[in-house]
């Protein structure tokens, strides 16, 4: 039923979890798991000295969860690909999910984080609204 699952990860505690019902389906269904991590730079800091640390500092980071992400999937026994991907998450998702042709993903849910959040609507409740495709939330 499903070949191909995208797996959207933040790297919070939720990737755990996350992590684990990519492995469940990607055993039952013999499904290729892509992992993607979309994060955002800081543009506030744009103008500092040391802009460039930290945008190095962030994409290193995003690059080791994906990793850590593919090597507790590969180590189980999958087949895993993966990218850390700069840019709005929910717009990420969605267009790593068409490029690789995923027939589910699996997407965590936290509480907003702040009003524009709560109002706008959380990455999850985006990515609902926007695919054709099954989507799993995982709380």
């Amino acid at each position: 039923m499903f070949n191909k699952i995208l797996c959207a990860i933040d790297g919070t505690a939720i990737t755990e979890r996350i992590l684990l019902y990519a492995m469940h389906f990607g055993r039952k269904e013999g499904a290729m798991v892509h992992i993607v991590h979309a994060y955002q730079l800081p543009e506030n800091y744009v103008a500092q000295d040391g802009y460039e640390a930290l945008v190095d500092a962030y994409r290193a980071v995003a690059k080791s969860v994906v990793e850590d992400a593919r090597a507790f999937l590969e180590d189980v026994g999958l087949q895993v690909s993966g990218e850390a991907i700069e840019g709005p998450p929910a717009q990420v998702v969605l267009e790593e999910a068409d490029r690789v042709g995923a027939d589910l993903i699996l997407v965590g849910h936290r509480n907003p984080k702040d009003v524009t959040e709560m109002l706008l609507g959380s990455v999850s409740q985006q990515i609902l609204n926007q695919t054709r495709i099954p989507v799993l939330v995982i709380p």
